[in-house]
């Protein structure tokens, strides 16, 4: 949104990493006690050290609001980052905020299955099969709420 394409483009997933870590910098070694595979990280720790590229050269037009928003949800250690509801309060988005219409989750939302290996056709029918439920509870709650009216008149 910010220059009309993608931050961090590659053509895979080694490419993509070297992106990234062109603009972030070379991961802290406390970055990198937080990953868990070996491979990846050895493979990080054999990079050459590259500097932060402040997000102000790499996008010098921009609203300094966003890039702090964009700084803190672009932080290598996943520890570090901004947490949803800060980011939703953040100044850049004072505008649309509003704290009585931001629903939070009560506990950690947890899916059933490892959605991540599904092959795209069965994910597919189980987004289908899931609002087509949630459109049925929807349905039952309208036809709840007139019951409830005329049982409290």
């Amino acid at each position: 949104m910010l220059a009309n394409r993608p931050i961090f483009p590659g053509k895979h997933y080694l490419d993509q990493l070297n992106h990234i870590l062109g603009v972030l910098g070379s991961p802290s070694q406390e970055d990198l006690d937080c990953i868990i595979n070996e491979k990846a990280r050895s493979y990080l720790q054999s990079l050459p050290y590259k500097p932060k590229v402040p997000w102000s050269k790499l996008y010098p037009n921009a609203d300094p609001k966003a890039l702090d928003l964009l700084d803190k949800m672009l932080t290598f250690n996943p520890h570090k980052r901004i947490v949803v509801e800060d980011a939703l309060a953040h100044l850049y988005l004072e505008q649309y905020y509003d704290p009585a219409d931001e629903p939070v989750a009560e506990s950690p939302f947890k899916f059933d299955t490892e959605l991540d290996d599904l092959p795209k056709e069965h994910l597919k029918r189980l987004i289908f099969e899931e609002t087509i439920l949630y459109k049925q509870r929807q349905q039952t709650e309208q036809q709840a709420q007139p019951q409830q009216s005329m049982n409290t008149s």
